[in-house]
Order: structure tokens, then sequence, then C-alpha cells
């Protein structure tokens, strides 16, 4: 009789934060490069893209009313990663157009090996 007493992995939470790296976190920190930003750490690019998504939302929420929503929410992103990385407001759109562009990319790239795969669309019963 043998008893396994070691640990188990799960290679759903680890194979998701590596995605989370490879399609979030490096195209920033390869953005954060191009255009010269003081911080430019994967952990602090990855945790930007975060705090963006926040400071997108409240700025969404606050200002939605006077300039809409979306120039609300893009605002917000853009002086967040600003303020996070040490850029200017130019910068900072450069390096999301750079950053959206390579992860759009590697997200194809990724589509085409069969690691991101895509799920059959729910289609309603037909009673006939």
């Amino acid at each position: 009789m043998s008893h396994n007493y070691g640990y188990y992995f799960s290679g759903g939470p680890l194979l998701g934060l590596l995605l989370l790296i490879v399609v979030v976190a490096l195209p920033m920190k390869l953005g954060a490069r191009l255009v010269n930003a003081k911080y430019t750490g994967i952990i602090r690019c990855g945790f930007a893209a975060f705090v963006g998504v926040l400071g997108g939302v409240l700025a969404s929420v606050l200002l939605g009313g006077f300039i809409g929503g979306a120039l609300g929410f893009a605002l917000g992103y853009l002086l967040a990663i600003r303020a996070m990385l040490g850029t200017t407001f130019l910068g900072a759109i450069a390096l999301t157009v750079v950053a959206l562009v390579i992860s759009l990319l590697v997200s194809w790239l990724l589509t085409r090996f069969g690691i991101f795969v895509t799920s059959p669309v729910a289609t309603p019963a037909v009673n006939v």
C-alpha cells in the first residue's frame, strides 16, 4: 500500500497566471521599454494594467456623464498607466497601442497553436 502525501498542483491556476503574464504583462513591458518609461519591471507592468483598468472604470463612472463613458475610461486608463510606469501622457498612449498590438498578436498565435480554444456557441434546444 503506497501513500502519496505530496502536494497536488493543478495546471489551471498556474497556466492562467502564465497566460496573463504572456498576454498582458509582457506586452506592457515591451511597450514601456519602447517609450523609455521610468519603470519597466514585469510585475509592475502587470500591476499597472490592473490599476489602469480600475482607473478607467473610476473615471468612466465619475466623468461619463460629461465626456462619455468610453472617453472617460480611456482617459482614466492612460492617466493610471502614466502614473504607474513614469512616462508622459503621449508615452502612455504609445505604450498602450504597442501593448495592444503585441497582445493581439500573441493571442492570435496562442489560438492558432491551440492553447486558446474557443468554446462552441450554446444554441437553444428546439422542441418539434
